[in-house]
């Protein structure tokens, strides 16, 4: 499971299992001067990684564990937690202009080239809700949701265009069109009965009238 995080959060502590590259276990004994470790991280946006490393003393350690400590410049901290109960457990802070670049989504962490660790892959999915309840500032307020709410004009006239025959065709036999006999002009000339639109002028539908006697005994719409 990905490791939720709000998009321009601040002060992220990350807690990260790193194993032993053969027996699997919980790698201990790594600290931000183990030689050849390396923490490449790389946004869903960019093209190339930040790459921390014990090479370029670009990782430094943590004072305290479990309390936030800004890295100096182009560099992240990293420490083990704790040998003997969680075995393999580190901390890791990381710059908060990682966690604020502009339309970014994702934070992608890969732990390598230490003796013995096996390359571990860390996703940091930013979101809005941090897997917590929405603040107040993401609540949409009530003026947006309505503004993104139809009208009762908009719906009233969907309603009336609404295809009898499932909605996919709002041509022909339309509630619409049905009440337009009730209310509209209509005639019948050489056979052909004639419903007009709300100008009683323009024909909105015809249908074909059949007769027996003078009496009408049948309507085939168009």
């Amino acid at each position: 499971m990905n490791d939720l995080r709000k998009h321009s959060g601040t002060s992220n502590i990350l807690r990260v299992f790193l194993t032993h590259s053969t027996t699997g276990q919980g790698l201990t004994g790594l600290t931000h001067a183990s030689s050849g470790l390396k923490i490449a991280s790389i946004l869903d946006n960019e093209a190339a990684c930040v790459l921390y490393s014990q090479a370029a003393a670009t990782i430094e350690t943590i004072t305290t564990l479990g309390t936030f400590e800004t890295p100096t410049a182009s560099k992240c901290r990293f420490k083990e937690v704790d040998a003997t109960n969680h075995p393999g457990l580190y901390e890791v802070h990381i710059a908060d202009a990682r966690f604020s670049a502009a339309n970014a989504k994702r934070l992608e962490i890969t732990f390598s080239g230490a003796t013995n660790l096996r390359h571990y892959h860390h996703v940091i999915e930013f979101t809005g809700i941090d897997g917590a309840p929405p603040t107040k500032e993401q609540i949409p307020t009530t003026a947006a949701i309505a503004s993104a709410l139809p009208t009762v004009t908009q719906t009233a006239d969907a309603l009336l265009d609404r295809s009898l025959s499932a909605g996919t065709d709002s041509g022909g036999r339309t509630v619409r069109n049905a009440l337009r006999f009730l209310v509209n002009k209509w005639y019948i000339s050489a056979g052909t009965l004639a419903v007009t639109k709300e100008d009683d002028s323009t024909v909105a539908w015809t249908a074909t009238v059949t007769t027996s006697g003078g009496v009408v005994t049948g309507v085939d719409p168009a």
